[in-house]
């Protein structure tokens, strides 16, 4: 993130000084001012800052007479210095600059036009002759000039207000939240109440109720755009333009804002202290430059001593940039600027003014403005989010307390309505509406997870009750997550069930106990639940440890009359003390429930324990860790790519380009600071691309249009700018925030707009040629780039989406080979005893088995999941050439069943792992010949498929597949992967067999019968999860071409 709107160079009314033939309407405005002390007005502008309550309008540079396309709408300006008294070496183009110019090209009579090392700094700074008469008569104070005081008093204000507004808000949000929460309502039936926060009149006033996620984005949205039109008004109201005359731009600022403003509060909070950091670092490197070389190349020219070091230091500067592995939004912004710096110092006809060292800043000085500019974006940015009229706090953990408690209420409502239809005669519609809820909840879990990251750090910094709220939550989002598993697993199972007699007369025994458990259950999820969002268990209220206590002993009784009434139902309807062929998905349904039982009893006691499992990393440990990724290396790939694209830019643009880029330009080398492609992000880099030139382009001819058609130097025309603002940048944030697609060019037309909406009606038309060159300086940082990207073939998605798969995929498969203890080289299972091969396999024969413990492999397939759909999401944005297009339908299908399989996986591990006959099920599942035989044509199967899923992924034309003949054939010619009646049957007696019946139990997860059903019946979901994925594969065209080749010449 962070702005993709390169700064280049700063606007051309940067500046201090105010022009002859100023309208009397300034005059009179500012009379007030004049009269006002030096220290009086700093001590001003710094309240100005720190409260956000006023804008800087840029000045114009000298519009001359006589010309008509730069005629204001009033009378032309008259200028400061007839021509003869300007330089010659200031004769060339001011061309537009990105936020930091008014939109004028300024030429003299005489058609030679004026430049400023291409910055066009003309307006708000001063020259390097001012700037050395200000630097004698400034005050100082311990050394240092007073305008550095103000400086640091600035941006350390500016920290400080972000950090104690957030951590401020954030505890008034997430206080108010469980204030409304612990008012738990009980319908007639007993059961809790979906909880429904109120909403903000904001979001009700944009019909949360009809569209939650409209309204959500359009209160972000609104937060935004109404700032922006307030900081628009010195722009448009004569009465504030004395605001303008302190270096710095609010342009800038209003950019800022459109690129720090995402999501939720703490996403803007780190955004805007990159954007900061990613400001600070080049703005100190030019205050060290022009330290050692005050005039920079000016007095030397080329190939001097000033001009070779400035390369040096640039030189160094960038390579550091790119070498190390800097967060995104930093090497962005510090790259651009020092592009812009640096070909200022490199520039002998540049006479901008720099502050030369840090103990002589001066806030006219160039590099100060864009500093002072940031620092008033990212307050601005931070603050509307925390408070808001009529809105509330927008942050991520408090959206992480709604989700949480929502989640638990609607994984307790899903049980009660699948015991419901379970329990009943027939397969009701309503398991497919199950299904759809099901779904809901997961993309609810995916939500909380992501609330729960680096965003909600930002927002308590791991300090205080904010911080256990945090680690709370994400332990409860753990536990969430392990359940929702089950419950997954238990409606895919209702799927499958065919209702029969033996199944309508044992749900109709333990349906009461079975209702019973779940409703205390639910009820117990939902308290603690509410304890993890408030941090804690508290004495009062529906966290009282006494309430929960006596809660967990109700679960804990239910689950002994569950598991009582189950064994003897069993019996009577069985009449087996073990699981049967046709009890199979009755089993793994009564075993779900129960482990929901026991999960939330775990979660439960966890928070009585009052104590904390995730890790805290204070600030100093986020800093110091930070310290340490940066210094990684990005890799060569990166570098060399990134590094060809930015210095063939800045070369262009140092040398100019014809009559299209005039010299010293830094705009195309800092544009291309926000174009480098991550390793494996090829395709969104492409759209990106495009989608910049879209952006600006279109947000530069609709600014400069609306600007020519509502702006007028009238009453009207005041209310009509600051309108057009407002509306605009309402609907240019709102595209940001909802779209996918074009959510870039949403932020571009509201950066670019902004640019050239916020000009005053006395500065003159906006020209149109600062419109082209913009777009001209676009496309060349596009150009650069992208020769960057073909010398350095970037990683294809495709190719990473695969691999990444594929490692899912080993995971998956060495689990099952553990599980089941396949790889059998040696004597497998028995240690000590040489005649044990004598005794009979019965309980004592497995005790002395020395089986490896089940190993968990859901976070790593987890892992690989997540990092192969971000991937999959790239792949068809990329450019494939001469390649056939990304396989999308196929690569959906392979990755959905991969997932599944492992989910599977992970729901057999847990199984086992809660039992408490200490493993002896499993062990007799190890040694059970048709179970080791099943599990190895599983696992056989599926490595053959998801290999052959991997080669047709990357597979990149349409001849056919280059496969073995002999596999694709025995592939086609093998039977669909099932679990027959007759080996059900078998693994049933071969592992039932060598076990106790229990005569008592304290929960069906610990019944040896439940967790054999639980395992075959996850088998059975994996072999149909590589059935579709085989299938899915032998549809493919290429795989169809290949088998017909073989055939015609076999002919």
């Amino acid at each position: 993130f962070g702005s993709s709107l390169g700064p280049g160079r700063l606007p051309s009314t940067f500046g201090s000084h105010r022009q002859e033939g100023t309208p009397s309407s300034q005059l009179e405005a500012a009379y007030w001012t004049s009269s006002m002390s030096s220290s009086s007005k700093r001590v001003l502008i710094i309240a100005v800052v720190l409260l956000s309550a006023a804008s800087v309008e840029a000045n114009r540079p000298c519009v001359p007479k006589g010309d008509p396309k730069l005629v204001s709408k009033l009378d032309a300006l008259a200028c400061d210095a007839p021509e003869s008294e300007v330089p010659a070496s200031h004769l060339m183009q001011v061309s537009s600059q990105v936020f930091y110019r008014t939109g004028s090209e300024v030429k003299f009579a005489g058609g030679k036009p004026l430049n400023n090392s291409d910055s066009g700094l003309q307006g708000k700074t001063v020259s390097a002759a001012e700037g050395e008469e200000k630097l004698k008569s400034t005050n100082r104070w311990l050394g240092f000039t007073v305008d550095f005081w103000i400086l640091l008093a600035v941006c350390i204000g500016g920290c400080v207000v972000c950090a104690a507004f957030t951590i401020l808000a954030v505890n008034i949000a997430t206080a108010n939240r469980i204030a409304f929460f612990q008012q738990v309502v009980f319908d007639e039936d007993g059961k809790i109440q979906k909880p429904v926060l109120p909403r903000s009149t904001v979001q009700r006033l944009f019909r949360y109720d009809l569209n939650p996620l409209f309204a959500v984005r359009s209160d972000m949205a609104s937060r935004v755009a109404v700032t922006s039109a307030v900081l628009s008004l010195p722009y448009f109201v004569p009465s504030l333009a004395w605001m303008n005359d302190y270096g710095f731009s609010l342009q800038y600022s209003v950019v800022i804002i459109c690129f720090t403003v995402y999501q939720d509060l703490g996403t803007t909070l780190s955004l805007a202290w990159y954007n900061f950091a990613g400001t600070v670092l080049p703005v100190l490197n030019a205050l060290f430059m022009y330290g050692m070389y005050p005039e920079g190349s000016t007095d030397g020219g080329e190939w001097s001593a000033a001009w070779w070091f400035g390369m040096v230091d640039f030189l160094i500067v960038i390579i550091l940039l790119m070498v190390m592995k800097w967060p995104v939004g930093i090497r962005m912004f510090a790259v651009s600027w020092q592009a812009y710096f640096s070909m200022c110092f490199l520039n002998p006809g540049d006479t901008t003014h720099y502050s030369p060292g840090i103990t002589n800043i001066l806030l006219e000085g160039a590099a100060v403005g864009p500093l002072v500019g940031t620092v008033i974006g990212c307050v601005l940015s931070v603050v509307p989010l925390c408070l808001w009229p009529l809105g509330t706090t927008l942050c991520a953990l408090g959206q992480a307390q709604e989700l949480a408690v929502e989640v638990a209420w609607s994984e307790g409502n899903l049980w009660k309505h699948m015991i419901k239809n379970y329990t009943g005669k027939e397969r009701s519609v309503i398991v497919d509406k199950l299904l759809g809820e099901c779904l809901a909840n997961k993309h609810r879990l995916d939500a909380l997870a992501g609330c729960l990251g680096a965003n909600s750090w930002w927002e308590c910094f791991d300090l205080g009750r904010t911080a256990r709220i945090r680690a709370q939550l994400s332990e409860s989002c753990k536990k969430l997550v392990f359940m929702h598993d089950w419950l997954r697993s238990a409606v895919r199972t209702m799927f499958d069930e065919e209702f029969e007699d033996h199944h309508d007369e044992l749900m109709e025994i333990v349906a009461p106990q079975l209702t019973k458990l779940s409703d205390l259950t639910s009820r117990l999820l939902y308290r603690t639940t509410l304890a993890a969002a408030e941090g804690g268990v508290t004495p009062l209220g529906s966290t009282d440890p006494d309430v929960l206590i006596t809660d967990v002993k109700k679960v804990v009784e239910a689950q002994e009359e569950l598991a009582t009434a189950f064994l003897s139902a069993r019996r009577k309807v069985y009449g087996s003390n073990n699981v049967t062929t046709d009890s199979i998905s009755e089993h793994f349904f009564v075993a779900a429930l129960s482990l929901y039982g026991q999960y939330t009893t775990q979660f439960a006691e966890y928070m009585l324990n009052n104590e904390t499992t995730i890790d805290q990393t204070g600030i100093l440990g986020a800093l110091w860790s930070g310290l340490k990724d940066m210094c990684a290396f990005t890799g060569w790939g990166f570098t060399l790519r990134s590094s060809i694209g930015f210095f063939l830019a800045f070369f262009v643009g140092y040398h100019g380009l014809a009559d299209i880029i005039t010299p010293y330009n830094g705009t195309p080398a800092g544009t291309t600071a926000y174009l480098m492609a991550s390793d494996g992000a090829a395709g969104s880099a492409i759209m990106k691309n495009i989608a910049r030139f879209q952006g600006t382009a279109g947000g530069s001819l609709l600014g400069q249009l609306i600007w020519g058609t509502v702006v007028w130097c009238s009453v009207w025309g005041t209310i009509g700018g600051v309108a057009s603002m407002l509306i605009f940048e309402y609907f240019a944030m709102f595209l940001y925030f909802s779209s996918a697609n074009f959510g870039y060019v949403g932020v571009l037309l509201g950066a670019y707009g902004a640019e050239h909406l916020m000009i005053s009606c006395q500065s003159g038309d906006d020209s149109t040629s600062n419109v082209y060159s913009v777009m001209q300086e676009q496309m060349l940082a596009i150009v650069a780039v992208t020769i960057g990207d073909l010398l350095i073939g970037n990683t294809s998605p495709g190719v990473a989406a695969a691999q990444t798969f594929f490692s899912m995929t080993e995971t998956i498969q060495q689990g099952l080979q553990d599980f089941f203890c396949l790889n059998r080289t040696q004597e497998v299972l028995l240690v000590g005893d040489g005649d044990i091969k004598r005794k009979s396999s019965n309980k004592s024969y497995y005790s002395f088995a020395a089986i490896k413990d089940v190993e968990f492999h859901r976070d790593s397939i987890l892992g690989d999941y997540s990092m192969a759909k971000f991937i999959g999401h790239e792949a068809p944005l990329e450019p494939r050439w001469y390649r056939t297009a990304w396989r999308e339908t196929l690569w959906n299908s392979v990755i959905s069943n991969a997932f599944g399989a492992g989910s599977a996986l992970s729901v057999m591990e847990y199984a086992v792992w809660e039992g408490a006959s200490k493993g002896l099920a499993r062990r007799s599942m190890i040694v059970s010949s048709t179970m080791e035989a099943t599990a190895k044509r599983l696992t056989d199967r599926a490595s053959k498929v998801f290999l052959l899923a991997q080669k047709m992924l990357t597979h990149e034309n349409e001849m056919a597949l280059p496969i073995s003949a002999a596999v694709t054939d025995k592939m086609m010619g093998e039977s669909s992967l099932k679990i027959s009646d007759e080996d059900a049957k078998l693994i049933i007696e071969e592992v039932m067999g060598t076990l106790e019946a229990p005569d008592r139990l304290g929960a069906l997860a610990e019944d040896d019968a439940c967790q054999l059903a639980v395992v075959i019946q996850m088998l059975r979901n994996t072999m149909a999860n590589v059935n579709d994925i085989q299938d899915k594969l032998f549809c493919q065209p290429e795989l169809l071409a290949a088998k017909g080749n073989r055939r015609v010449k076999s002919a």
